[in-house]
């Protein structure tokens, strides 16, 4: 029986597999299973798993239509299936590593906290970015980002900040909370917004996100996705990549996310903002959108 299974989708990332599996030599712990899912199998990636010595290590084949959730879900479905058990449950993503053990900090809340989400603090040059998020108003869908900006080094340790939802760059959850929650949304948010709308739900069903200052991983800076906030791009090809499925500005997605998450008097107020500022965001390449709201680090579902 593995005590801790950790869930980590991948797809054509040799090297940031490579930088985070070297990340749990700071893990000493042989009762755990870190679960990779490739997304295009056979690869170079499956190729270089098979050289290491970690027999910790097993790696699932995804496919190359699944996005984030599907591979993701892979992973779970994994760890139900599973006759024993595990504890806890990690979801990480592939771009990330981590300098000691993550597991003292996380462990050490767990025996504190009966349920609960815990995620830890995301560095990128040295700052802090979004790890979490509050929401402030949903009638004008505005959040907060704790931490968000600040100098890593003047970030304040020993602290549980409570969240509303939680990017799932590397949180932990115990397993019971999954066979309650059930399944990331894959359907309606095959990529962006299906770890918000997953890490929310479990809020909901008495799951309590926090961020924990103790743990702390670091976002590779060559992280990938489609940016229409890059004022370098044309009007023309803003616009095409909006609708693409890894833009967190898409439309369709903000409008799944919405009504997936909000509270039902909201809805209206919030597809209206969403649209107008998809809408904006393209228009004016964002940068005018992130000084109105004086965004940091806003993530999927805006500022």
């Amino acid at each position: 029986m593995k005590d801790i299974i950790f869930i980590i989708p991948t797809f054509k990332e040799k090297e940031k597999i490579e930088n985070l599996i070297k990340s749990f030599s700071h893990i000493p712990n042989q009762n755990i299973e870190i679960v990779i899912i490739n997304g295009n199998p056979e690869d170079e990636t499956s190729r270089w798993l098979k050289t290491c010595n970690d027999n910790r290590i097993i790696e699932l084949n995804g496919d190359p239509t699944l996005y984030w959730s599907g591979l993701v879900n892979v992973g779970l479905n994994y760890a139900l299936r599973k006759q024993d058990e595990p504890q806890f449950i990690f979801i990480m993503n592939a771009d990330i590593q981590f300098h000691s053990n993550i597991l003292v900090p996380f462990l050490r809340r767990a025996g504190e906290l009966k349920k609960f989400q815990l995620a830890a603090v995301t560095v990128s040059r040295s700052k802090v970015i979004s790890s979490g998020v509050k929401v402030l108003s949903w009638f004008l869908t505005l959040n907060r980002h704790p931490l968000a900006g600040i100098p890593a080094d003047k970030m304040l340790k020993n602290q549980l900040i409570p969240v509303d939802f939680l990017p799932t760059r590397c949180i932990m959850f115990p397993f019971d909370a999954l066979t309650i929650a059930g399944l990331v949304n894959e359907r309606f948010l095959p990529h962006y917004g299906g770890d918000y709308e997953f890490t929310y739900r479990l809020t909901k069903l008495g799951y309590p996100a926090f961020i924990c200052t103790d743990a702390i991983v670091e976002l590779d800076s060559t992280n990938t996705g489609v940016d229409v906030f890059n004022k370098k791009l044309s009007l023309t090809k803003r616009i095409k990549f909006l609708f693409s499925i890894k833009s967190t500005s898409n439309p369709f997605y903000r409008l799944q996310f919405v009504l997936l998450v909000y509270p039902w008097y909201t809805i209206p107020s919030a597809i209206l903002l969403y649209f107008l500022r998809s809408f904006l965001e393209v228009l004016f390449g964002g940068y005018v959108i992130k000084k109105i709201f004086t965004r940091k680090e806003a993530g999927f579902s805006g500022t």
